[in-house]
């Protein structure tokens, strides 16, 4: 049976207990720094307790928040969560919870402390959508350590609210400003990259069907077309995973069926036929892109997956050619501006093409809930917080429509 033994190391004692062993390999925990033995002796008898009674070697009671948040996601996030809302979490961690919490302990952690430190990332311009992940991290994971591991009495995270809407951030928050594309501009752009340029279909599919940047680069065109009756499926993003390019479900699994406009469907059947065309064209030297088990894109090992953004010779075109596209627009097309806000070609991204695509519906008349769909937005609130900001043209038409109902102009 494992027992204590306290030595003097330099100045401070020190205790050691004997762990179970590792592949037949002797194991030992240690801490030294107490000034007596009997201090030692009593820490490693508190310590040799909790081993005993759960197999860790540490104390709840000493744990540091860190160290915490390192258990939780290897025991909790790991097993519970995909691997893009993992790694959405340990950034979130490793880049704001970490560097502010991580050096208290669990235990000391209160509402006041997790109050405080949310009203700082509010005042420091964090958006509202970064603030809510930020919470939810803090709440799910005080809430392992109280019900699953009993390591607290009580979740100091549970009844946190965040800041009003109405509430004014000391610093202008830090989300980026999303801006409805000229057609004057949107001309520009696709006459910089007409049909035939690598990321032509995708900046199309952003403008034309509003779709996110990962769901225009994962569309398969086996099984996410229906060009006979012009629909298109929203099936997957793509995101970068362990160093690959991985399918996933859709953002909050926002699958959906989107009607498309004759243009567009008549350029989605042009790039089907030219990618089936140039497979025995290339023969030997065409590159099949295959899924493996884990949906993870590649050349080696899987099944052959035919997606709408590919090259000629089959090699799968990413989705960070968008960066240079961006940087074409902000600083060539920029400085060939004519006509153009140059507003426009300085925040362009393209998330724009959506943003755009939703506010041209709406001015057009189109039903709120109706866009909601079509855009895979979680809640009908998104889609008017985001994309309702009245244009001109909009309001002018309010005004002409009270103006014909208006009895006092008879």
């Amino acid at each position: 049976m494992s027992k204590v033994v306290v030595r003097k190391r330099g100045k401070s004692w020190e205790y050691r207990i004997e762990l179970a062993k590792v592949k037949g390999k002797r194991n030992q925990k240690s801490k030294s720094g107490f000034k007596t033995q009997k201090e030692a002796l009593i820490a490693g008898n508190e310590a040799l307790n909790v081993y005993n009674s759960s197999g860790q070697f540490f104390s709840p009671k000493e744990i540091s928040f860190s160290d915490y948040l390192d258990l939780w996601l290897e025991q909790y996030c790991k097993v519970h969560l995909l691997q893009s809302s993992y790694e959405t979490y340990e950034k979130k961690i490793n880049s704001y919870i970490r560097p502010v919490l991580g050096q208290y302990k669990l235990n000391s952690i209160n509402a006041s402390t997790i109050k405080e430190f949310l009203n700082e990332k509010f005042n420091e311009g964090f958006s509202s959508n970064t603030l809510a992940v930020i919470k939810g991290i803090l709440v799910s994971s005080f809430n392992y350590a109280e019900v699953t591991l009993q390591f607290i009495k009580s979740n100091p995270a549970s009844h946190i609210t965040l800041q009003s809407n109405r509430a004014t951030p000391e610093t202008p928050s830090r989300k980026k400003e999303r801006i409805a594309l000229s057609n004057q501009f949107i001309k520009k752009l696709f006459e910089r990259f007409p049909y035939g340029h690598p990321a032509y279909i995708e900046l199309l599919l952003g403008y034309s069907c509003g779709l996110r940047l990962g769901e225009a680069f994962a569309i398969d065109l086996e099984k996410d077309l229906d060009l006979e009756n012009g629909y298109l499926y929203v099936n997957h993003q793509v995101q970068m995973l362990n160093d690959c390019w991985t399918l996933v479900e859709p953002k909050y699994q926002s699958y959906r069926k989107i009607k498309l406009d004759a243009f567009t469907n008549n350029m989605l059947k042009e790039y089907t036929k030219k990618h089936f065309d140039s497979i025995p064209y290339y023969g030997k030297y065409y590159k099949q892109l295959l899924i493996n088990e884990k949906h993870q894109l590649n050349y080696d090992v899987g099944l052959p997956i035919h997606l709408l953004s590919v090259r000629d010779d089959g090699s799968y075109i990413q989705p960070r050619i968008i960066q240079n596209v961006g940087r074409v627009v902000h600083y060539t097309l920029y400085n060939q501006n004519d006509n153009v806000p140059e507003d426009e070609f300085k925040k362009f991204d393209f998330h724009c093409l959506r943003h755009t695509h939703a506010t041209r519906l709406l001015e057009a008349g189109a039903n709120p809930k109706d866009v909601q769909v079509r855009l895979g937005h979680k809640n009908i609130e998104t889609t008017l917080q985001v994309y309702t900001h009245t244009t001109e043209k909009m309001e002018n038409e309010t005004a002409s429509i009270f103006s014909n109902i208006n009895i006092l102009n008879s």
